[in-house]
């Protein structure tokens, strides 16, 4: 990555002996294509990290150069073997990220929908505030974002849940591909363009199936009628972020519109049906571990001799 440049660290984490020994990647993997791309990424903590750190790994392996952008101070996130890994300062430490979590652990509680409501956006205005924080450390460092638009990234994979890779990418004009499992008030089915009728598509939190009754149909309709107030009260600080940032009057849900490829980690078989756009792609699982094949099982039966009764075992190969 180059000399350290004041404000963020670089950490070298691919061309080392070590890496080199243990990346057999065969040339087929990185050279069928005929293309090797550069890719920024930027991801969001916790468990959304699983994820986009399976794809960032898996695209270093292949033989595309990968750089991933994180926050000194993080919960999960850090350095791998097949990608970079370029660090920011932040104004504050790992027990306030702790207090956060922790604060968020009883939003999923089983309580009436007004309580939900009334819990969960004290909750989470708590925790956008601190995405807040994480975000403006990062897009304000203007050494590192001169250097980010330096490298010719050909692309931005993200975790819009914090729009900031999505800011990143307008700012540098490139395309952006999102991973995530949904956004707050529908607002990814939104930006995707994608129909969301709520005569049998339910909303977040109502726990409603696709099958509704009149009453539930109001409900669900007065909810999505409401669900741009929600939006507005969510983002309005990351509104004024990408005003500052981009210097031009652009809101984040027109910026997510303008997104490449949004990968949902859902799968059709457990999702109530609903209409998506041709660059919405369900990739349900694609952070699961990879499962070994079940043992051979072998079965041995014996016959007593009046051949009227069987004993049966089985007995497994390891």
């Amino acid at each position: 990555m180059g000399p350290v440049i004041e404000n963020y660290r670089t950490e070298k984490k691919v061309k080392t002996e070590e890496a080199e020994a243990n990346n057999n990647i065969p040339a087929s993997d990185t050279a069928s294509s005929g293309f090797l791309g550069n890719l920024l990424v930027v991801p969001m903590d916790g468990s959304h990290w699983v994820g986009i750190k399976a794809i960032a790994q898996e695209m270093g392996r292949r033989g595309h150069r990968v750089t991933v952008v994180i926050p000194e101070i993080s919960m999960r996130m850090g350095p791998g073997k097949h990608y970079d890994t370029v660090t920011y300062p932040v104004p504050y430490d790992k027990a306030h990220i702790d207090s956060i979590m922790s604060s968020l652990k009883d939003m999923m509680e089983k309580s009436s929908f007004t309580e939900k409501i009334r819990k969960g956006f004290s909750k989470m205005q708590k925790f956008t505030g601190f995405m807040h924080t994480t975000a403006e450390s990062l897009l304000f460092n203007v050494s590192l974002i001169s250097h980010l638009a330096q490298q010719n990234f050909d692309a931005v994979l993200t975790d819009p849940v914090a729009p900031t890779g999505s800011l990143i990418a307008r700012k540098l004009g490139i395309p952006t591909i999102n991973l995530l499992r949904g956004l707050p008030c529908s607002l990814d089915m939104k930006s995707a363009g994608c129909p969301s009728p709520p005569s049998y598509v339910p909303r977040f939190l109502t726990r409603y199936t696709d099958k509704m009754s009149f009453q539930e149909r109001a409900f669900n309709t007065l909810v999505a009628l409401l669900e741009p107030l929600l939006c507005r009260l969510l983002y309005w600080h990351f509104d004024q972020i990408a005003y500052q940032f981009l210097g031009e009057e652009v809101g984040i849900a027109e910026v997510l519109s303008e997104s490449a490829i949004w990968l949902l980690r859902l799968d059709f078989t457990l999702e109530f049906p609903r209409p998506i756009m041709p660059n919405v792609v369900l990739v349900g699982g694609i952070n699961c571990n990879v499962r070994h094949p079940l043992p051979e099982v072998r079965a041995e039966c014996t016959s007593w001799s009046s051949g009227f009764h069987h004993s049966c075992w089985l007995s497994w190969s390891l």
